[in-house]
């Protein structure tokens, strides 16, 4: 396993991160707890250090109960990435950081990021809530996502910024205009979501397997009439380099991404062990050049097929 700074913090990440929005069970189809648990411990075992979380994924923050039971006796070995939402002033904050630490049963958050932006709140307002914590030890890094260019900035002036958690994939890929550009340039780190496409990219959906009802992809701009053609016709012509590199579709675009100048390291959702054996296997080969810009360059039609340039995923 290959490991990466993250931005200037003294942490270092796996290139491969596991995603536990689905397991918070709500969404995406349920989630079995026991899987969950598997999963991370599998992950841990393949070299994987580190899950990301969130207060807000599945009914009763559930997501955050089922890492910190598969955590317990692993902390030394897996670091934990979660985030608020929602009401992010500073009172809010700080007990939103305790309630976490509940959960995760846990005495300190590796990376407390903030989930999306809230325009009915000063960013001054919650970075001084997450300075003070960081001070008091109960987060170590400090980490923003969906943000913006602009508002990744105005954060900065209030405390060091080490992490931006953006949507990006082969199909999607506005961060690559200015924020990705911003954050290499002030040491920032990128730790991509859906960089899988929530299972576009890996061959699993088709005209005739759609999303069901319930499922949140059918709200994804990706999988949106129009969009959704165009992407099944690109991952049609992903398959021979998936062919020649002897690997799945899946694993070809979670390589293609932590090839990519400026990205960290990956989130790869997963619900049980062999998911997250699949994904572990990107670092055991290399993309060359000249595929890596075939692979853009099919990226670059699905891109060209959005309906607008909103850099939101969801509608």
């Amino acid at each position: 396993m290959e490991y990466r700074k993250l931005g200037q913090s003294d942490l270092e990440f796996s290139v491969i991160g596991i995603g536990c929005w689905v397991m918070g069970g709500q969404g995406w189809g349920g989630a079995d707890d026991k899987d969950s648990v598997a999963a991370i411990h599998r992950a841990i075992e393949l070299g994987i250090n580190w899950v990301d979380t969130a207060e807000a994924y599945g009914d009763d923050n559930h997501s955050e109960k089922v890492v910190g039971e598969a955590l317990q006796d692993r902390y030394d070995a897996c670091m934990v990435a979660t985030k608020l939402i929602g009401d992010i002033s500073y009172e809010s904050a700080k007990h939103k950081c305790e309630a976490s630490l509940q959960r995760l049963q846990a005495d300190v958050i590796h990376l407390y990021q903030i989930h999306w932006p809230n325009a009915d709140v000063p960013i001054e307002e919650t970075m001084r809530a997450l300075v003070e914590l960081q001070a008091e030890g109960k987060i170590i890094a400090i980490g923003v996502s969906n943000f913006d260019a602009a508002q990744l900035a105005e954060a900065s002036q209030y405390g060091r910024i080490d992490c931006l958690q953006p949507p990006h994939n082969l199909f999607w890929r506005h961060v690559e205009k200015e924020i990705i550009p911003y954050c290499i340039e002030n040491n920032i780190a990128t730790i991509p979501y859906s960089p899988m496409a929530q299972g576009l990219l890996t061959g699993k959906f088709t005209q005739d397997n759609y999303p069901p009802e319930g499922d949140i992809r059918r709200k994804n701009v990706l999988f949106q009439p129009g969009v959704y053609e165009v992407a099944l016709e690109a991952i049609e012509e992903l398959k021979p380099l998936a062919e020649k590199y002897e690997v799945t579709l899946g694993q070809l675009a979670l390589r293609w991404l932590i090839q990519r100048p400026g990205v960290t390291a990956p989130i790869a959702g997963a619900r049980n062990p062999g998911q997250i054996e699949q994904s572990a296997r990107v670092t055991d080969f290399e993309i060359s050049s000249g595929d890596m810009a075939a692979m853009s360059a099919i990226g670059d039609r699905v891109m060209a097929a959005l309906p607008d340039d909103s850099p939101v995923m969801w509608r």
